[in-house]
């Protein structure tokens, strides 16, 4: 039934697309990851959720109802995304983009192609999947086709690939609140620019800046007042957008590094762009040193030990080395060892990624009491087993075990734990209410992040960062970068730099 008003729903909405048609046709496509080359696992097709046709049509996505309600016809190729992890397998790309290129062939002439991307993609074998892309699809539909394309701000945009663009546009939030806002803004772009008959040029300019997002956030200085010039710029004449990419730091490639990009309408304004480019970068490279934790840090001992001397009713701690959402395999159990070690009341752990363990809680059932050898089995670089009896105590809802994202809550003294069958992170007040929890009942809650998601960002009565070992440990210089452009800060502390754009 559920299947049946769905076809129903998406036939409406691409009936009334059709219905509004004013000549225009945009295609969509996207392959949305952000890959972390130090990870030891890889992404593979199965880990990709996908989107295609009349799902992308009924999935009420801004960008979508605006190209609906503009009377702009909609070919919806495919969209993939994966939560942030290992690089991505080739076979997953290569059947990923051979399906939209196909789809770009069958679809013959379009005007526009709105790209849907993270940005920070890397796939084994490839040196520049993201620009492998765009030129193949360019193969196809030449430059007389507008593409326009919206990113993540922790993308590795490389110049190969943003010279085959028109339009590109970037987040203006981490944590991040203005994905919607951002995927709107580079197509709204994109009909203006057909439209309008616009033949915009980009200036850029990269900054060897290797920083991680926990130290770039936007919502405190020094880059709060930054990014707050770029709505400002976004409606200066001439200039169509401004976007900063604080760059994805775990990546050891040559194109890691933050940037600025300018779009200007016309060749006439590209000088402008670039002078604006060159001020925003000076700017950024000027504030690297004040590019620091927002919240208080330390080893995971003493962090424990500091949030239970905290007045606050309850304590958020991030293990940030073994963060989920960039790209750590969420295994790692130091943080629980300490935990128990440490004799910790009221604690709650989530969660950890542990299928073996989940599995033997399931079988074993509500109440049951058992021995569990927990995580280190994808991390084996950073992570070891922790062996520990644990009490099964409750199971999320049978929805979100249908739905993939099961919870099993298991408890070891005064710890909770949550057990995860696959890789997921706690970012949501609702993953929490799947366990029938609600996170300030804990005077202590630790989730495998960085920076803590908005809604848990907002939430938190308090917040403290362990600097734990990982795939994403926040110190630059103690990871094996090899690849990097050098020199690069804060690898090369006393180099020199001087802003210098260029126009695509």
């Amino acid at each position: 039934m559920k299947k049946m008003l769905f076809t129903l729903a998406a036939a409406a909405v691409l009936s009334s697309s059709c219905a509004r048609h004013d000549g225009l046709t945009v295609l969509t496509c996207g392959i949305r990851h952000e890959s972390n080359t130090f990870s030891t696992i890889t992404t593979g097709l199965d880990d990709f959720e996908v989107m295609r046709g009349e799902e992308v049509l009924a999935s009420g996505q801004p960008w979508c109802r605006y190209l609906q309600e503009e009377g702009i016809e909609i070919i919806p190729t495919l969209h993939a995304y994966a939560w942030p992890g290992g690089v991505v397998s080739r076979e997953a790309y290569e059947t990923f983009k051979s399906e939209i290129l196909e789809g770009i062939r069958k679809a013959g002439k379009v005007d526009g192609i709105y790209m849907d991307m993270h940005g920070a993609l890397h796939v084994q074998g490839v040196e520049d999947a993201q620009a492998d892309l765009v030129r193949d699809i360019r193969a196809i539909v030449g430059h007389d086709t507008v593409i326009s394309a919206s990113f993540d701000l922790h993308g590795n945009v490389s110049d190969e690939f943003a010279s085959e663009l028109d339009f590109l546009t970037a987040y203006r939030t981490a944590p991040h609140r203005d994905g919607a806002e951002t995927k709107l803004r580079a197509v709204k772009n994109l009909v203006r620019i057909l439209r309008e008959g616009l033949r915009p040029k980009i200036a850029h300019v990269d900054i060897p800046i290797l920083v991680p997002g926990e130290k770039s956030i936007t919502e405190v200085e020094p880059l709060n007042p930054i990014y707050a010039r770029l709505d400002s710029i976004e409606h200066t004449e001439g200039i169509l957008d401004a976007s900063i990419f604080v760059g994805y730091a775990w990546a050891d490639l040559p194109r890691s590094a933050m940037r600025v990009f300018v779009v200007a309408q016309d060749s006439l304004h590209a000088e402008l762009a670039e002078n604006i480019a060159d001020d925003l970068a000076e700017d950024i490279w000027n504030a690297r040193e004040e590019m620091v934790l927002d919240v208080e840090s330390g080893d995971i001992r003493s962090m424990i030990k500091k949030a239970y001397s905290m007045p606050q009713k309850t304590v958020f701690i991030s293990d940030s080395g073994d963060n989920t959402t960039a790209g750590a395999p969420g295994d790692n159990p130091q943080v629980i060892q300490a935990l128990v070690e440490s004799g910790c009341e009221n604690a709650l752990f989530a969660g950890l990624v542990d299928a073996e363990a989940f599995d033997a809680c399931l079988e074993a059932g509500k109440g049951a009491e058992l021995t569990l050898s927990l995580g280190g089995r994808k991390d084996n670089v950073f992570g070891k087993p922790f062996t520990t009896k644990v009490k099964v105590v409750d199971f999320s809802d049978e929805e979100t075990f249908a739905e993939g994202r099961g919870i099993v809550l298991v408890q070891t003294g005064g710890v909770s734990i949550a057990l995860l069958d696959r890789r997921n992170s706690f970012t949501t007040v609702s993953q929490f209410e799947d366990i029938h929890l609600d996170p300030l009942s804990f005077k202590v809650v630790v989730v495998k992040l960085g920076y803590l998601y908005p809604e848990l960002r907002d939430l938190a009565p308090a917040h403290l960062m362990a600097l734990t070992s990982g795939f994403c440990n926040l110190d630059m210089t103690s990871l094996p970068f090899r690849n990097v452009r050098r020199p690069s800060y804060p690898l090369d502390p006393d180099m020199d730099y001087h802003p210098e754009s260029s126009v695509f």
